[in-house]
């Protein structure tokens, strides 16, 4: 598994490492491992047909692998620039635990249910570092782009999907210190809002190691909240947190 991690790195790396001396690149993948727990409902505003995403759909834990790229140069005006791709494509069974109303369909207590979600984000960042040296400051905003389709089968109602898609301005913030002469680090930064009801947020908490050949290891914990309030007629609140182990190249 790391031999294609590396590989992937290196291949997408190439055409980067001419522009190093110009730039500070750093390209990185990440194997993410984590738990996901809350409630979802669609086009209903009343909260007894709020789905539990454990009791009633089944779902526990899964793993993905999420990607970065991240641009610093000099130029004092224009801001860096980081880009996140995060895929959340995970299924469960389970038994329902009330009857609810999801979408056009009853599901009903006791009925046996399958569901799929799939969860597809492209953060991209634009920020200034307001301190560069041992500490790091950086501040900026952050647009999520969010575009998510669920569906859920029971074994008598039938099938009901929904789906919710848009961009979400968040405000970003990052600190990071680094051990002289070590190559070791530790760093936090995320994103957040709030507005209309509806909450995101988005952080990571890592520990790095950056070798002298450019190669680096990353091992963090990320959590990843999304509360939605009538966000294309989706209301849930659900989070998605866990650790991860990754590895980056930097220029």
């Amino acid at each position: 598994m790391m031999k294609k991690i590396l590989l992937v790195l290196s291949l997408f790396c190439l055409p980067l490492a001419a522009m190093a001396d110009s730039l500070g690149v750093r390209v990185g993948i990440a194997g993410w491992e984590y738990d996901i727990q809350g409630f979802a409902r669609y086009q209903s505003t009343n909260e007894a047909d709020n789905i539990d995403v454990n009791d009633d759909l089944g779902y526990d834990n899964d793993s993905l692998r999420f990607y970065y790229v991240i641009l610093e140069h000099p130029v004092p005006v224009l801001p860096n620039v980081r880009i996140t791709r995060t895929d959340i494509d995970t299924s469960a069974d389970g038994v329902l635990s009330s009857n609810f109303t999801y979408g056009n369909i009853t599901f009903t207590v006791n009925e046996p249910v399958s569901s799929q979600v799939e969860l597809k984000q492209t953060d991209v960042t634009l920020y200034y570092q307001l301190l560069d040296n041992v500490v790091g400051l950086d501040l900026g905003l952050n647009a999520k782009q969010i575009d998510s389709q669920a569906a859920i089968t029971g074994s008598v109602s039938g099938t009901e999907s929904a789906e919710v898609s848009g961009w979400v301005p968040m405000l970003y913030a990052g600190a990071s210190f680094d051990f002289p002469v070590t190559g070791l680090g530790v760093s936090a930064d995320g994103s957040y809002v709030t507005y209309d009801g509806s909450k995101f947020y988005d952080y990571i908490l890592r520990a790095t190691y950056t070798s002298p050949w450019f190669l680096g290891v990353e091992l963090g914990y990320r959590s990843l909240r999304l509360d939605l309030d009538d966000f294309d007629s989706s209301y849930a609140d659900i989070e998605f947190d866990g650790y991860y182990l990754g590895a980056y190249l930097q220029f």
